[in-house]
């Protein structure tokens, strides 16, 4: 009898301690399931400080920080011509937590030259970053002032001069070996870490001409410690206005600019991949950054994903027309 009694009782209780459980679990989810992003966030250049990846993730990261209210370090993985560290950030975890900094040499280049890059395509496109053309540059040793003079020389001491780049496989690798396909010439390619190390490495006499954007290579410019001989862009560089274009000295299969931009690994949430553009979309329109791009001759190029990816996709089938056209190999 006292049982029968008291069943609704219990009941009503239980009802109760249902209610209170489920508002206690909607009230301790949020907290457990943070906003992103709680924690910092890792940007993997893959290539050595000093380099033109490497400057212009710096020159956005610090604004990126302040955007996302969280830091966001910088970790350079530098090796293959950019393909070790490409390699890294495409496989972590897509939590929107390690990204890329990425080049023309990593998501263009290589994967044009190296069917083994297949990771390159999986990355999610957040923005383009930057856009800046390259520089061919030779040292006053050579005594080449123009093109057609650094071609004459090359010329008569075949196999003689050297070519430094940033990595095999790398954009200023594959640039490299288009110069000499079109003109004729024949150079030895020494692969280093980066663009730092191939700048030194030229300007200690171990090489003979390299190409780069223009951004490392400012400094080495203005002192005369570098001989500029053309520009890739289709239009002179604002910073270097006397230096000649490639359409400018005949060689339009060059007139190629060199962007850089920032991905995620492929599988990211898109809601992590829309805080990640709307926060590149504010760093790139901070004035530090302009300040920064203006001084190091870089455009600031913010894009939708869909626009850095047909970038991307243009950029490979520029680079795999003039492979096939002129049967480019390289040995890595």
């Amino acid at each position: 009898m006292m049982m029968n009694r008291l069943h609704p009782a219990l009941l009503r209780m239980a009802f109760l301690a249902c209610c209170v459980l489920a508002t206690a679990l909607s009230l301790v989810q949020p907290a457990g399931a943070q906003a992103y992003p709680s924690r910092p966030i890792t940007l993997v250049v893959s290539f050595e400080p000093g380099g033109s990846t490497d400057i212009s993730a710096r020159a956005v990261a610090q604004e990126l920080s302040v955007a996302l209210g969280q830091p966001v370090i910088v970790d350079n993985k530098p090796g293959a011509g950019g393909r070790i560290g490409t390699k890294y950030a495409a496989s972590a975890k897509a939590d929107g937590y390690t990204l890329l900094w990425g080049s023309g040499s990593t998501l263009t280049a290589g994967p044009v030259l190296y069917p083994d890059q297949g990771h390159a395509a999986s990355l999610a496109p957040v923005s383009l970053g930057a856009t800046q053309p390259f520089v061919f540059v030779t040292t006053p040793a050579t005594g080449a002032k123009t093109l057609a003079e650094f071609v004459a020389l090359a010329k008569r001491r075949p196999g003689e001069l050297n070519f430094a780049s940033a990595g095999t496989g790398s954009s200023n690798h594959l640039l490299g070996e288009i110069l000499m396909s079109v003109t004729g010439i024949q150079l030895v390619h020494v692969p280093y870490r980066g663009a730092a190390s191939a700048k030194e490495g030229l300007l200690k006499g171990d090489a003979q001409l390299m190409d780069e954007v223009v951004s490392p290579l400012i400094g080495a410019l203005r002192s005369n410690q570098l001989v500029p001989l053309f520009i890739t862009g289709d239009t002179r560089d604002r910073l270097f206005p006397s230096i000649p274009t490639a359409l400018e000295v005949g060689l339009p299969d060059l007139a190629i600019t060199g962007f850089f931009g920032l991905l995620a690994p492929g599988g990211t949430p898109l809601e992590v991949l829309a805080k990640l553009n709307g926060a590149m979309k504010t760093a790139l329109a901070a004035p530090a950054v302009s300040h920064a791009f203006d001084n190091l001759g870089f455009t600031a190029a913010y894009s939708t994903p869909e626009q850095m990816q047909a970038r991307i996709t243009q950029g490979k089938a520029t680079y795999q027309r003039v492979v096939s056209e002129r049967k480019i190999k390289v040995a890595d």
